[in-house]
């Protein structure tokens, strides 16, 4: 079993990418090969909508104009049966880097031969070959997990959208809200990025992610996309 990690943060060595090798030892201790791609390493160009992979409604993964890493990423993904897609919060929602590749796979993964209440030309998924289980990891550097429904707008747009070119369901996800080293007082408040630190249990709970990825593979748990379902999990209050 392969669990694929695609990790968008800036940073190597901070808390998306602590987290995500937490989940991946989580995985690992399952029995699962895993694998993490840090984006910022990667030649990941803007999508420049040339439609070209539109246009491809046969291949299995669609071609591209643009000749960089994206390719290399989405065979690894293909193979994978289970993808955790890792992001710093900025701004509420996930960092530039996810969202490049994610709108890299826009059509090289999804054909527009779908139909969704009645309105066709959908997106539907490419790699209909098995389902893929899908985790979300977002690290937020300033807002705490109890304020996360006023602020996270990265994570149900992710799951959406992995859920789509995986072919799959999002099994577990984290939302490792900010915790501060110290107390802030006064204009102290300025420096809230500057000491925000994770805590044991949410590197806990990102290796029972790992684990929970998994096992869902290991008892047929997962689904395949169904655009009707996610419509309806968006919908519900703190989705």
């Amino acid at each position: 079993m392969r669990i694929l990690a695609i990790n968008g943060t800036h940073r190597p060595k901070g808390t998306s990418t602590r987290l995500t090798e937490q989940a991946m030892r989580g995985a690992a201790a399952e029995g699962a090969h895993t694998e993490m791609i840090l984006l910022a390493e990667k030649d990941i160009r803007y999508c420049t909508n040339c439609l070209t992979c539109c246009r491809d409604v046969k291949s299995r993964i669609a071609p591209c104009t643009i000749e960089d890493d994206v390719n290399e990423i989405l065979n690894k993904l293909a193979e994978a049966d289970g993808v955790v897609f890792s992001s710093p919060v900025h701004c509420g929602f996930v960092s530039a880097r996810m969202t490049t590749f994610i709108h890299r796979t826009a059509w090289t993964l999804l054909r527009p031969t779908g139909e969704i209440l009645g309105l066709k030309g959908c997106p539907e998924p490419r790699l209909t070959d098995k389902r893929r289980a899908i985790a979300t990891i977002l690290s937020a550097g300033g807002v705490p997990t109890e304020m996360r429904k006023y602020c996270d707008t990265g994570s149900p747009w992710l799951q959406d959208m992995a859920a789509a070119i995986c072919n799959g369901e999002c099994v577990a996800d984290l939302y490792a809200g900010a915790f501060f080293s110290k107390e802030l007082e006064g204009e102290e408040w300025s420096k809230i990025y500057l000491y925000r630190e994770l805590t044991d249990s949410q590197l806990e709970q990102a290796y029972d992610l790992g684990k929970a990825i998994v096992r869902a593979i290991k008892e047929n748990r997962v689904r395949p996309y169904d655009p009707l379902r996610q419509i309806q999990s968006v919908a519900q209050p703190g989705g």
